[in-house]
Parts: structure tokens; C-alpha cells; sequence
């Protein structure tokens, strides 16, 4: 017992020595990158590439920015918002028109939508707007729709200029889309419609707060045959029954939240149907 600890202790000592001489600037590139790959645009814009010159070889790598996540920063005032929004337009441009994934907080303009199809950014696959206010507007992504055949997930959060009329051109110009998220926005009166007219493809929905009724979710779920997940967990209007009834109709597996919806009707299934599944909240 006491040779194998002597052992252990004697392995870990070689470790340490060994630990102790590895330089990060002489790892392979794939180790590289994948390091670099876990910091943020920021860290990487602002510290990382100026590392070495390898190390901004690898930053300035179009792949490296096939996803820029600005979601996870502050803004104190103007100075850093336009700082910040500086830094998301240099990341777009290091893209080469390979950026899938992009999320926005706070410093989302129309312009900036727009910077991002005139740079030839047509690949991407989600996009997140959070908290840009009154920055992004109906007409921005309008514009912006119709350049992105791809887009599958989408997330606009506390926008207060855009309505039905985006959701519609967003359907229309974007047919793969399978992931909305239209949360907290002034306008949300008529979304449902826009909904489930444009976008039949759609596996997973959450509209908070929602305005509509018995009506609106009918048109969802029959716009939306294939409609996985549905979150109205601030709708105290649309009844639990009127989704059963609705959703009985079609085979297809159901997961929904509802404000208020009691233990009882979260157990109960329509007859003949074994697909839905039910969470409160």
C-alpha cells in the first residue's frame, strides 16, 4: 500500500514538472482553436489575437466566427454601446459570410440587421434579439427576411417596435423556421395569425404574455401540425380544453405550458389520443 502511494505521489510530482514546462503558445492547432473557440467575441476581439501571431492567424479564421454570442456583456453608457457594436460589426466582418448564429442584446438596430445581409451573412441559422427596445423595427426585419432562406431558430425579446407584420415577412421568407420565441414585445396583438399563416413548420413556439383566445390557439395548432413545445405560460384567456380539443385532431406529440392550468386538466387526455403531454406552471 505504501509503494503504491509513493507511486501515485512520485506520478503526480512528474506531472506538475511536466505541467510546469507546457506552453500554451506550442499546442497544436485544433487544440488551439478550440481553446479560443470557448472565450467570447469580446475576449477574443480584445485580448486573445493579440496573444501572438499564430494566435491571431486562428482569430482571423472565418470558421472561428461562425457563432457571436454579444449577449453576455453589460453596457454602462454610450461610449461602450457603441464600443460594443463596433466590436459586433468587426465579428461579422470576420465571418466572411459564415456566420450561422448570432445573439444581440441591447445594441440591435435596424441598421445593424441590415449590416449584417449586406456583409453576406445569407447562412445563418439563429439569430437572437434581446432587449433592443425601440431599435429594431417591423420595416428592419422585414428587409432582413428576405435574405434568410436557413434561419431555423429565432429569438425576439423585449423589442417594443415589432409586431405580426415582421412574424408574416419572417414566415414567408423563411420557410425552414422551426424555433420562435416572441416574448415581451409591446405589439403582441394578431401574432397568432401571422403565425399560423407563415410559419406551418414550426416545432417549437413560446409567445409570453399572449393576448389572443380559444381562436388564436386553434389557428396555431392547425397552422402548425407539426407544433412540438407551446409556452403561453402568461395567457390566462385560452382555455386547456380548447387546446385539447384542437390538438386531438393530430397525432402528433404536444408539450405546452399555460398559466393556470389545474392538475386535473394537466393529467386529462382526450379520448383515443396518448401524444400529449402537459407541465404547469
Amino acid at each position: 500500500m505504501k509503494w503504491k502511494m509513493h507511486m501515485n505521489y512520485c506520478s503526480l510530482i512528474q506531472y506538475c514538472k511536466a505541467a510546469k514546462k507546457l506552453n500554451l503558445l506550442h499546442l497544436p492547432d485544433d487544440l488551439t482553436v478550440m481553446i479560443i473557440g470557448k472565450l467570447t467575441a469580446i475576449e477574443i476581439l480584445t485580448s486573445a489575437q493579440f496573444v501572438c501571431r499564430r494566435w491571431r492567424r486562428i482569430c482571423m479564421d472565418p470558421l472561428m466566427w461562425q457563432t457571436v454570442n454579444m449577449c453576455d456583456i453589460r453596457i454602462r453608457n454610450a461610449v461602450e454601446y457603441k464600443l460594443v457594436e463596433k466590436m459586433c460589426r468587426h465579428a461579422i466582418d470576420r465571418s466572411c459570410g459564415q456566420l450561422e448564429d448570432i445573439s444581440i442584446k441591447y445594441f440591435g438596430t435596424d441598421d445593424l440587421l441590415k449590416y449584417i445581409i449586406d456583409s453576406g451573412c445569407h447562412k445563418l441559422r439563429r439569430l437572437r434579439l434581446v432587449q433592443c427596445l425601440n431599435q429594431i423595427s417591423d420595416k428592419g426585419l422585414y428587409k432582413m427576411a428576405e435574405k434568410l432562406p436557413l434561419l431555423e431558430e429565432l429569438e425576439i425579446t423585449l423589442c417594443l417596435n415589432v409586431s405580426g407584420i415582421a412574424l408574416e415577412a419572417i414566415g414567408r421568407g423563411c420557410p425552414l423556421l422551426k424555433s420562435l420565441k416572441f416574448n415581451y414585445n409591446r405589439n403582441n396583438t394578431g401574432e397568432e395569425f401571422a403565425i399560423a399563416q407563415n410559419m406551418s413548420n414550426l416545432r417549437h413556439l413560446q409567445l409570453v404574455p399572449s393576448s389572443f383566445n380559444n381562436s388564436g390557439s386553434r389557428a396555431i395548432l392547425n397552422g402548425c401540425p407539426h407544433l412540438e413545445y407551446l409556452d403561453l405560460h402568461e395567457c390566462d384567456i385560452v382555455e386547456v380544453e380548447g387546446i385539447l380539443k384542437t390538438r386531438s385532431k393530430n397525432s402528433s406529440e404536444l408539450d405546452f405550458t399555460l398559466n393556470g392550468l389545474s392538475s386535473a386538466a394537466a393529467n386529462a387526455k382526450p379520448p383515443g389520443e396518448t401524444g400529449l403531454v402537459f407541465r404547469t406552471t
